[in-house]
């Protein structure tokens, strides 16, 4: 007896797949992402009060760093999330829902950091013929040159440092159906906490 194979669908499932997957490294990855920026923040508080003996700068330096790239992983991990739902509408049929712009800029610039013109704590878009098409993602940023520090008002120019992995949760909500048991509990636990945290900030 043969069984018919149906191409789309086969498709439409591996999309949701990518989906699922991407939601799940987004959950993960905002839980790394808070546990850093607290690190961070406990640490410097401490640091500044003497309150701890031993920690240094040297240490201060190694959570801004490792805090740093989290962020980074976060934006990329968000946008590849956002891509993938894109491609799961199209396989329904359906409208592809509206991109998360700032997190599409963020990554954008990110990939690119490479191919800019570094400063000692700043990155600007490069100038002229091959380096000027390479920094168009740079460029895109509100300000020319991008600052590299984690400790402004915004993150990657573009996101507020502390409400970032409400930006890839939001993409998550959107997908909440896709998502199995364990990730939607998960995603209701960082919601839970972001609450209480905002909450707690306003008293």
């Amino acid at each position: 007896m043969a069984f018919f194979i149906d191409p789309q669908m086969d498709s439409l499932h591996t999309a949701q797949e990518f989906v699922q997957r991407w939601a799940e490294a987004v959950l993960r990855q905002a839980a790394r992402t808070r546990e850093a920026r607290k690190r961070v923040a406990a640490d410097e508080r401490a640091y500044d009060r003497g309150e701890v003996p031993g920690l240094d700068s040297w240490t201060l330096g190694a959570n801004q760093r490792e805090l740093w790239t989290e962020e980074h992983m976060l934006v990329w991990s968000a946008h590849q999330l956002d891509r993938w739902r894109a491609r799961l509408a199209k396989e329904r049929g359906e409208p592809a829902p509206p991109e998360n712009e700032a997190l599409k800029d963020a990554r954008d610039a990110l990939e690119h950091l490479d191919e800019a013109v570094l400063g000692l704590d700043s990155a600007t878009p490069p100038e002229g013929g091959k380096r000027k098409q390479q920094g168009r993602a740079l460029r895109r940023l509100p300000e020319q040159a991008m600052s590299l520090s984690i400790g402004g008002d915004k993150l990657f120019e573009v996101l507020d440092p502390e409400v970032i992995d409400r930006e890839a949760l939001a993409v998550v909500a959107s997908i909440e159906a896709e998502l199995n048991d364990w990730a939607t509990d998960q995603y209701a636990e960082l919601m839970s906490d972001e609450q209480g945290n905002g909450t707690a900030e306003s008293q």
